[in-house]
This record gives C-alpha cells, structure tokens and sequence, in this order.
C-alpha cells in the first residue's frame, strides 16, 4: 500500500508544480500528450471505454511534522463525516534571560493563535483543551498525522473563557478594545504563576526552557458544542503564549513565548466516516468498491486507486507499431456533492508507487513541456490529467506499478474532500445533456 509521508509528498508536489510552471518553455522531446493540428487528426484513433476499476484507500498515515500552517476545529462534513484537526509544538522564548522582577503577579495569560484565513465547514465556538506533552518533539524527527501524544492530563485552558471563537472574519474584544482576528484561549493564572517562579535557569536559553516545557497539545474537545475548523500560522511569530503580570517596579509587564519556524511542531488529524464511506472505520477494512463512487479527503484520509484491468487485452488486439499520443484522465463530479459551504479541493495529484510501496511521480510530472493538469475544470464539472507518458509505459509493460492514486493537494493542512463518480456511472434516464457523468480515460492513438 502506498504510504504517503511530508518530505515524499512534499517533492512529489514539488515535481508537479515545478514543472507545470515550466511547461512551454522548452520545446518537448515528445510527441506524446501533444495537441494536434487538424490536417494530423487523420489515421487517428480514440476510446473511452477503456476499463478502470476504482477504490476508496483509507491512509494508514501522513508525515505532518513541521509544516507551516496547523488547522484547529471539529468538523462534520456532510458528504464524509466527523473530522477532528489539532496540533502539538514547542514555544521559544522571545528573549532568554529574562528577569520578571521582584514578587512577580501574573495578571493574565492566553494562547494567541494567528490565522491563515483558511475554514472549513460551518464556524462556530468550540472547547478548545491545551495540556503540557511530556515529551519534547525535535526538529530532525518526523511525526505522522495519527501520532499519540502523551500529556500530564492537566488542561491549562480557563474554563470561564470556554467556548473559543473560531472565526477568521470575526473581531475579538477584549475588555472592550477591538483586536484582529484572532484565536484567544484563555489559560489559568495559575498556569502563569508556575511559569513566573520557575527557576531562573530555566530561561537561560531555549534549550533550558524546552527540557522544563516541552509543550503544548491544543485540540478541540469531540464531545463539546461548535463546529467548523480553521487554519492556524505557526511559523511566522504571530502565534504566541502572551502573558500578563506585575511586579514590584512594573505595573503592566508582557512576556511572549512565541511559535515560529524553529519551533518543532506537528499536525494531527482523526476521522470518523459516514456512509457511504462508514466501513473505513473498521480497522481490518482499508479499501471500499469505488465503481460509483470513490472519496479523497485530506488529512490522512482517503485516497482513489486507479488500475487498468483489461490494458494487456487491449493491447493484445492492437499493432505492435502503435503508438499513444495522448491519454486523458477524467474524474467528473456530481454537481450534488459541490456544495460550495464545503468546496471540493481545487486541485487533485495523481501518484503511482515504486516497488517498495512508496509514493513516486509519473512520468508525465518529472517531463518538461508535459501539461499535466489536475485542476477542476467548472465547466466540464470534473478534474482532468494528463497521463500520456505513463499510460504508454503501462501499455508497454515497463512501468512500475499497475496502479494510480488519486491524492488531494494541501493534504497535511486543510480539511476538505471530494465524492468523485466512478467509472460505472450513468445518466438518469431522460436526461439529454452533453455530460458524461462516468470516470474515464480517453486515448487517442495510432497504429
């Protein structure tokens, strides 16, 4: 089974994109996957009837560690079903040696969480918990998505702040001041009391302050009210632990611990399916008929495999002087299933993988002057690839692998998916539109 982690995924989406910027900018070495000119349609041929099979993939996991962007909430999808998104990271301190003076009073101390401007589903407030991890995370280590974080238990939110707005559009005020948008959780003074007579030692360098605090887990409780999910910055310091207090000699003193690019961090992400897709939760279940309907959700959700069962048959009856010239995959979607509350990623990658089980490119994505697409196309009402060069190895049997995967973009740092419709799906009766609702590959060849 292919198993998808950051760093692969994150070169195989560098290898799509890189090279769809440079598409046109040196002339290919192929003719495969090209457009004709009309005077060339001639002596060519074209199917859609190509077999496919399709299955829905449960992924095992998703390397999620250190990646710019969080998301935070507890979301119901309509078409999928409950999805919980939270995070762990360390917090640097934004000045070592510090001095809180003497008879320090913690006046107040909230987590500050800056957001990216993403949501997903329908927002309202939700019990946010922050417990202290017992163990530090590192940033040369790798952290998956279903990664199990031990804490002391003990959650430092306050609850007289509980429910937290989760809203990107929405002004908080606090004590009647206006102040951007912003997650604000509310912890404990006494929280804040511990951290000001800590040992001063503990703050003689980031390395002292992450052996006495090596985290925070912030996660939406399952069980509490609210829905809706959003995306949280954690690398540009604008997410911080702000706190409050007094002392002696200062009446109003501020302390941030801050998150930024340097402070290990990873994503985490739990699911539980609705129907149609309700079997994945068993755990000796791991893939579902797709032949009508087949899912892709982020997060470490759900993935389409894509094999073509009769190609040797197909092969078979051709000449062995043929030769593919373009071979274009379309994934249509019931127009029903776009709800625009809760938008179908914009953008799906088709992977294959190598004998290990890991997840490779195509060879379309790694050849300059291939436009490989993968956009949804509004107008069509589905996504299309171009998968020309490796349709031709698979015809030729010297691929790698009998299989494709369907995968979503921003898979470790979003919430969202997509029903696509399988290759077994048919008009309703009486209905005269152009649309072809079914999954297909169309291959225009020649002999």
């Amino acid at each position: 089974m292919i198993k998808i982690t950051a760093s692969q995924y994150g070169t195989v989406a560098a290898s799509i994109l890189g090279f769809a910027v440079l598409t046109g900018c040196k002339k290919p070495a192929t003719e495969i996957g090209l457009d004709f000119a009309q005077e060339d349609l001639l002596g060519l041929n074209q199917t859609d009837t190509l077999a496919l099979t399709f299955e829905t993939i449960r992924e095992d996991s998703l390397e999620t560690s250190h990646l710019s962007t969080a998301v935070l909430g507890h979301m119901e999808h309509p078409f999928f079903g409950m999805h919980q998104a939270s995070f762990a990271t360390q917090l640097r301190l934004s000045a070592p040696d510090i001095d809180f003076g003497t008879n320090p009073i913690v006046d107040s101390i909230y987590l500050s969480l800056n957001y990216t401007g993403d949501r997903y589903g329908m927002l309202s407030p939700q019990y946010i918990s922050v417990e202290q991890m017992v163990d530090t995370l590192t940033l040369d280590s790798s952290y998956h998505s279903n990664q199990s974080v031990v804490t002391t238990g003990l959650n430092l939110a306050d609850p007289n702040f509980q429910p937290v707005i989760l809203n990107p559009s929405e002004d908080f005020y606090p004590a009647g001041d206006t102040v951007s948008p912003e997650v604000r959780i509310f912890l404990k003074n006494e929280f804040g009391q511990s951290l000001l007579e800590a040992p001063s030692s503990v703050y003689d360098s980031n390395q002292a302050w992450r052996e006495y605090f090596p985290g925070l887990l912030v996660a939406p409780d399952p069980n509490g009210t609210g829905q809706g999910a959003v995306g949280i910055d954690l690398t540009s310091g604008l997410s911080r632990i702000r706190m409050h207090y007094h002392n002696d000699a200062d009446s109003s003193a501020i302390y941030d611990f801050i998150i930024n690019g340097l402070s290990p961090r990873n994503n985490l992400f739990a699911h539980e399916w609705h129907p149609p897709f309700q079997a994945l939760n068993e755990p000796f279940i791991d893939a579902l008929n797709g032949s009508v309907q087949a899912g892709v959700f982020t997060g470490s959700g759900l993935k389409v495999r894509i094999q073509f069962p009769t190609l040797a048959d197909w092969e078979s009856d051709l000449e062995p002087n043929r030769t593919v010239h373009k071979a274009e995959l379309w994934l249509p979607v019931d127009p029903s299933y776009n709800n625009p509350r809760y938008p179908i990623p914009s953008q799906l990658f088709i992977l294959s993988e190598n004998e290990a089980g890991e997840p490779v490119s195509t060879p379309d994505q790694t050849s300059i002057g291939v436009a490989i697409n993968g956009n949804y196309d509004d107008a069509q009402q589905a996504y299309r690839f171009n998968i020309s060069q490796t349709f031709q190895q698979m015809l030729n049997g010297t691929y790698e692998s009998d299989k494709l995967y369907v995968v979503s973009s921003r898979a470790g740092i979003s919430l969202q998916g997509v029903i696509l419709n399988g290759p077994e799906v048919e008009l309703l009766e009486g209905d005269t539109s152009a649309w072809k609702p079914n999954a297909r590959i169309v291959v225009t060849w020649s002999e």
